[in-house]
């Protein structure tokens, strides 16, 4: 499932779409919503934050997105064949949908780890439109689905299909939809966010070889001791690496070199919360036409040295949960693991490996360009839509000032909230 488009094909897919908006919106660098923007020295690449300029532009939803739209709220388990035949087939035929977020498995698998995943099944007339999948608290509050470990999302319709996100939202008894790492590229996130990032990818579609010749100039030093790091590791004892390492001692240790990093960067554990463990297990399990997970193992004289758990589809590979031993961390065993996935990757057909957005220095030099992925919130009249709105406005407009970090506190503490609230099923 999935489009196939190679990264090139995508990059001029979004940006012919985006040259076909009535009123697209400009980020401050000039690009357009949405793009890729394709790295290298001539290719004015966003480092960081990519800012929308969102004076004067309108979150009002209009036009045909409201027409005859009906919503069927629904549990995953209970989509019928004939939906979810739908569902893969817009996956198929939507380019911009390639992440394994986005494919059922990995609705399938939270919705097996919480109880509170929901489908919107949108229907225009008789006709499925859309899919919108969500997760929502007691008090009508939604996420993404596994909200804070979910790094993509959007809405699942055909190219070219206009939904009024916000009315599927107020039918589906939401009060507010907060979201981060939504498809830029789709109108109802630009319409409503507060930032967009650029989430990096690695295109691998035309073979490692070829994508370690593009990137070697342009990465520069970093990108070279990322390449050259296997070959490091190798100097210090025979390596073995499994590209879908299935053994059950390597989710332990997994689990317990994460919790330590968690711990010590005072960031929640996520490992100690059943239901993650139980989504991981989950995905585990499944096939990967669907999207399943994908443990990759790289060992050091036969001790396990780097475990990587992704998201993987038929062409994409999303970078999840990376861990190593930290008795080997001089020895950066993390990257050789990389560079071995990268080349068994492309072997198996992967032509994507998204990496989330960042400003580290490594995503830097291994992205070949970034996708656009919007943070924001749609909320309906009331108290607490207003409240999330407002904070979010205090930030845009003190955002120029010369308040330093003060200028981000609103926003900052709402997405807090939003991220333990996430966690812990509130």
């Amino acid at each position: 499932m999935g489009g196939s488009a190679s990264g090139s094909a995508r990059l001029a897919l979004l940006q012919e779409r985006d040259r076909s908006q009535a009123c697209p919106r400009t980020l401050k660098n000039g690009l357009t919503a949405g793009i890729l923007c394709r790295s290298g020295p001539d290719a004015g690449v966003r480092q960081g934050f990519v800012q929308f300029c969102l004076s004067g532009l309108s979150h009002n939803e209009t036009g045909t997105g409201m027409q005859m739209l009906s919503v069927e709220l629904k549990s995953p388990q209970t989509l019928s064949d004939e939906e979810r035949a739908a569902w893969r087939g817009m996956l198929t035929s939507n380019p911009f949908l390639v992440s394994p977020y986005l494919m059922l498995g990995y609705v399938d698998a939270v919705s097996h780890a919480r109880p509170d995943i929901k489908v919107a099944v949108i229907r225009r007339s008789d006709r499925i439109a859309g899919f919108f999948a969500f997760q929502k608290g007691p008090m009508g509050h939604a996420r993404a689905p596994g909200g804070v470990v979910n790094d993509c999302h959007a809405v699942i319709c055909a190219p070219g299909e206009d939904i009024a996100l916000s009315h599927v939202l107020i039918q589906a008894g939401v009060e507010v939809f907060d979201f981060k790492d939504c498809l830029a590229a789709q109108a109802p996130f630009r319409r409503h966010a507060e930032f967009v990032e650029g989430g990096w990818i690695i295109d691998i579609s035309d073979g490692f070889d070829a994508y370690v010749a593009q990137r070697k100039k342009p990465g520069g030093n970093t990108f070279r001791s990322a390449i050259g790091a296997p070959k490091k590791l190798a100097k210090e004892g025979e390596l073995t690496f499994r590209f879908d390492d299935r053994r059950p001692e390597t989710l332990e240790a997994l689990y317990g070199w994460k919790s330590a990093q968690y711990r010590e960067s005072g960031f929640p554990d996520l490992f100690a919360l059943k239901w993650v463990r139980d989504l991981i297990e989950q995905l585990w399990r499944q096939e990967r036409a669907d999207g399943a997970g994908l443990m990759s193992t790289l060992e050091l004289d036969g001790r396990l040295a780097a475990v990587h758990f992704g998201l993987i589809g038929p062409t994409v590979l999303h970078s999840w949960f990376p861990a190593y031993d930290p008795e080997f961390a001089h020895l950066t065993p993390g990257n050789a693991l990389l560079i071995e996935m990268l080349q068994a990757g492309a072997e198996a057909g992967v032509r994507e490996v998204h990496m989330g957005p960042g400003d580290q220095r490594q995503k830097q030099a291994m992205g070949s360009f970034q996708e656009g992925l919007a943070t924001g919130c749609i909320a309906r009249p009331g108290l607490v839509g207003w409240a999330r709105q407002a904070a979010g406005y205090i930030e845009k407009t003190a955002e120029p000032l010369p308040l330093g970090p003060l200028a981000r506190a609103p926003g900052k503490a709402f997405r807090k909230i939003d991220r333990i609230a996430a966690l812990y099923g509130v």
